[in-house]
């Protein structure tokens, strides 16, 4: 679900401060080495799995002025899922679960951006997991934007969180063992261009 959310960085969307009414969108792209989508879905009850994926790419068009003219795409590996048990990464990379064979990508495209705060928004957009999609509104955080010390290019960092259901996405399998509200989460990164 990572980039898929990813990203989901939709969040640039998000927001930020004010700038000049001359101010237009910016490209910016996510750094790989700095964007992790993970999620957490409860197991038997006992306790939950958590899971990162830890590949994924996409662009934010973040509007500074009018941070609801920002827009994002993002997309996910199904195939860099990690959960600490090869087995089990295995087993929900397979055909029962996320099926990544034949569905190697989840994506996220925005349709709509809602400043609810001076750093804060509410990204909804088309996500698509398993070749099907839904609707799917994720709450994004603009952590801070700025120029990096380290190589001097202006950059946005972001933290979005939402929650997804596995049956709304065709992962219907061990329902009523394993959860259905799948809770998300992402840290990315992104670069201007």
């Amino acid at each position: 679900m990572k980039r898929l959310l990813a990203t989901l960085i939709a969040g640039a969307a998000l927001t930020a401060t004010a700038a000049p009414a001359f101010a237009a969108e910016v490209a910016y792209t996510l750094d790989p080495a700095h964007t992790e989508t993970t999620f957490v879905v409860d197991r038997f009850g006992f306790t939950s799995v958590i899971g990162i994926f830890a590949k994924s790419e996409g662009t934010i068009w973040l509007d500074e002025a009018a941070p609801e003219k920002s827009r994002v795409e993002a997309t996910v590996t199904v195939d860099s899922l990690l959960t600490a048990d090869p087995t089990r990464d295995q087993h929900v990379k397979g055909e029962r679960w996320l099926n990544a064979a034949k569905n190697p990508t989840m994506t996220f495209k925005s349709t709509k951006v809602e400043k609810t705060g001076a750093m804060t928004a509410k990204v909804t957009g088309d996500m698509t997991i398993m070749g099907v999609t839904q609707p799917a509104t994720l709450d994004v955080k603009l952590n801070k934007i700025g120029t990096a010390p380290n190589n001097q290019k202006k950059q946005a960092g972001f933290t979005i969180t939402g929650t997804v259901s596995r049956k709304a996405f065709g992962s219907a399998g061990a329902a009523g063992i394993i959860g259905d509200a799948v809770a998300i989460r992402i840290e990315t990164l992104a670069v201007a261009q």
